[in-house]
């Protein structure tokens, strides 16, 4: 059936290029719009994609949105000697304006328009807190004292020192790509810029602006990188080969596969993200892997002297079953990808599947067609390429291998044992603000404004009841006071702001300044009426419309996702104590994050265990032996192994990124484990021995292996170009780990098959 297949593809080369043809321009016609020559294909870089789109967190999220509106901002930090002069005071209410008139900003919040609430005269009055800029001194230390002594503004809108001072910009209601495209950060920090000048230092931070310079990365990354990678491909085939056939081949089957994938992501109406922006990058190592195995082989069969459909045809034969065996698994590993809970990582296991076999596709027919019609002229025999020093290294290494056969085999169990060791070290973690690289402005200024205002990472504590006008009930709001005061307690935190702390302003005010009037106010009556005379735009954010529901809102330095996740169990477990008719949650982007690190440990695990589910069960059709295909894992588990291994050692976190190496590693490692597995199978059926068949199968498949090793790793390591740092660890540990696994495939893998009596009749029986 292989036979017949070669034969047909060789000799019917016209009619594949044709029908590979007319499919690919197909999909070209998905991927661009001729209309206008535009991509179709979109690069959305929405934080949303990488969190969970059901579960409790979400829902609640969605609910506290309806309650209290969206609270995306932006904020922007002035840092001076003093913001309490009168140059200072006037450079804020100038700012706020300009910010103000952005097309796109709906609300700019200040020192120089919240409102303050104040007794004068015996009257209670809500005014800014201050309506003109002096110029002298007494009145500067008047508004110094009172808007220092104002706990809904100190560390919020200025520092306790008076340092600094922050605005707080919340963006209309728009996409991330929306935000990005219209540059509505660099809007702000330019017009913060131009206002401020070289008076005082200008920070910057915020969801908004960090998911906006993580998208614009991407995108530079993309359009960079991808085509550096397809440089990379060719100059390796061209060492390999040294010729226009070898590099062109490859680079065409590559081409093929990533139209095919990038057109279905346009009829499956997705587009590249924070996690898929790595497939491309993935089908050129594939692509390029499965191609270079025909074209090694057709130049072997060259080097026999057939030529033109008869070359062709013996090429496939010999190595379609090893290349379709190997992509099988290779999917198989991708596939168990798609049983993760968060939206990006299924979509890349899905359309890692789609490249590779739109690759296994372009390397079983487009490559054997392109062979069939252009190599007409068998290679001249006593040429040689610089590759073929590699076939002889791999004939001493094998012979190694079997000298030490013992020794090589107890260093894997070792390398095991250490890598266990390792894994349970290993720390489930991401930061936004940290995946930034270090000398990244917006990162700098991140920290920056955490040090000097406290912190731009927000959590929102709600408690709800169900009952109307439950909290104008004193009881109730002492709750929530006892909550805050416990929030303000805890080290992550650097401010709480609630409708409680906003009642004792009033209540204070109410008294004529009385200090010791700071508390809540003792009836219902009282709360209801100072709500009803006092109310403003600021306690809209604080408590829903119907008083059944009080928002605390929660101010933090940037922190990981450990950190967030132990305070946010913290926080659970201390709302678990409301008294009855009570509950509490917190919520927000951040807690969503934190919480999408448990998916991902948990998506890790399934995942795995789905993949060598798959890949023992494709062995075990293959080897007809639950021992032998039970054997052959061990050379692809030990590069996963090391993999977790390293982590747990080097102290890289599992995020969302590096989560996906494990798989990556497992399906691509197998590949080459195959193709030595088949050659082996065939060698010692041929010659009865399986140490010869040993050393026949690693000549045999070490030239590809290696160059396919080189190409997969140039492949992977252009990411250590990338300007976030998450991507610059996937870069170097798939690299790492593709390595160990071409090491294995040289020493241990020979080792391990030299004396596993593959033709034992035991093992063809299943035993």
């Amino acid at each position: 059936m292989i036979d017949r297949f070669a034969r047909l593809v060789a000799h019917r080369a016209g009619w594949v290029l044709l029908m590979n043809g007319a499919v690919t321009l197909f999909f070209v016609t998905q991927v661009i719009d001729f209309r206008n020559l535009e991509l179709r294909l979109e690069v959305r870089t929405e934080i949303e994609k990488i969190l969970p789109e059901t579960g409790a967190y979400r829902e609640f999220y969605r609910h506290f949105q309806e309650l209290f509106g969206s609270y995306e901002m932006v904020f922007v930090g002035i840092v001076s000697a003093d913001v309490f002069t009168t140059e200072g005071l006037e450079r804020i209410q100038r700012l706020t304006q300009r910010l103000q008139e952005i097309d796109g900003v709906r609300r700019v919040l200040s020192l120089s328009n919240a409102p303050g609430i104040r007794s004068e005269e015996g009257d209670v009055r809500i005014t800014t807190l201050f309506e003109q800029v002096p110029d002298d001194e007494a009145s500067l230390a008047r508004i110094r004292e009172r808007i220092l002594g104002d706990p809904m503004h100190v560390g919020n809108l200025v520092s306790e020192d008076g340092r600094a001072t922050a605005l707080l910009v919340y963006p209309d209601e728009m996409s991330e790509r929306e935000f990005r495209e219209r540059a509505i950060d660099q809007q702000i920090e330019r017009v913060a810029r131009e206002v401020v000048g070289d008076a005082a230092r200008v920070l910057m931070a915020g969801n908004p602006p960090l998911k906006a310079m993580t998208g614009r990365i991407l995108l530079r990354d993309l359009l960079r990188l991808i085509p550096l990678s397809f440089v990379f491909m060719a100059a390796i085939a061209y060492y390999s080969f040294r010729s226009a056939l070898g590099v062109a081949v490859p680079l065409l089957s590559i081409g093929m596969a990533q139209i095919w994938t990038a057109g279905t992501m346009v009829l499956a109406d997705r587009s590249l993200n924070l996690v898929t922006f790595i497939v491309p990058l993935l089908i050129n190592a594939l692509a390029y892997a499965y191609s270079v195995h025909l074209v090694s082989e057709h130049d072997e069969v060259s080097k026999r002297g057939h030529t033109g459909e008869e070359a062709a045809a013996q090429a496939l034969g010999h190595v379609s079953f090893p290349v379709f065996l190997t992509a099988i698994t290779t999917a198989a590993g991708f596939l168990s990808l798609c049983l993760s809970r968060l939206p990006a990582i299924r979509e890349f296991g899905a359309f890692c599947v789609v490249g590779v076999l739109a690759s296994l596709v372009a390397s079983l027919t487009l490559a054997p067609a392109i062979l069939s019609l252009a190599a007409r002229r068998p290679r001249p025999a006593g040429r040689k390429s610089p590759s073929e020093s590699i076939e002889r290294m791999a004939s001493r290494l094998a012979s190694f291998d079997l000298r030490h056969r013992r020794a090589i085999l107890l260093a894997g169990a070792v390398v095991a044992v250490l890598a266990f060791i390792g894994a349970s070290q290993i720390v489930v973690s991401t930061s936004f603000v940290a995946n930034l690289k270090a000398d990244n402005p917006l990162r700098i200024s991140s920290y920056a404004f955490d040090r000097e205002l406290g912190g731009s990472t927000t959590f929102h504590v709600v408690i709800e009841s169900d009952e109307k006008d439950a909290f104008k009930h004193p009881e109730n709001l002492a709750e929530v006071h006892s909550l805050q005061q416990w929030l303000d307690d805890q080290p992550e935190i650097s401010k709480t702001t609630s409708l409680v702390d906003y009642l004792m302003v009033v209540n204070r005010a109410f008294h004529g300044g009385d200090e010791d009037q700071f508390r809540l106010p003792e009836t219902k009556r009282a709360i209801s009426q100072f709500l009803f005379f006092f109310w403003n735009d600021s306690v809209e954010d604080l408590v829903s419309s119907k008083y059944d529901a009080v928002h605390i809102m929660t101010r933090a330095p940037a922190a990981n996702s450990q950190t967030i996740n132990a305070f946010i169990d913290r926080v659970e477990a201390r709302m678990a104590t409301l008294p009855e008719g009570l509950v509490g949650h917190i919520t927000g982007d951040t807690v969503l994050i934190g919480r999408t690190m448990d998916e991902i440990a948990w998506g890790q695990a399934v995942s795995l265990t789905g993949a060598v589910l798959i890949i023992y069960a494709i062995l075990l059709v293959y080897f007809r032996s639950f021992r032998v295909a039970l054997l052959a894992l061990i050379p692809n588990m030990l590069p996963v192994a090391v993999y977790f291994g390293v982590l747990g050692f080097s102290g890289v976190t599992l995020n969302i990124i590096t989560s996906l190496i494990a798989c990556i590693v497992l399906g691509i490692a197998v590949d080459d484990t195959i193709h030595f597995m088949v050659r082996f199978r065939e060698k010692a059926a041929e010659l009865g021995d399986d140490a010869q068949a040993a050393v026949a199968a690693l000549r045999a498949v070490a030239r590809p292996v290696t160059s396919t090793t080189v190409a997969l790793c140039a492949g992977f390591l252009v990411l250590a170009g990338s300007g976030l740092h998450h991507q610059v660890e996937f870069a170097v540990l798939s690299t790492l780990m593709l390595a160990f696994a071409w090491l294995i495939d040289m020493t241990f893998t020979p080792a391990l098959f030299a004396g596993i009596g593959i033709n034992d009749p035991r093992n063809a029986n299943g035993s």
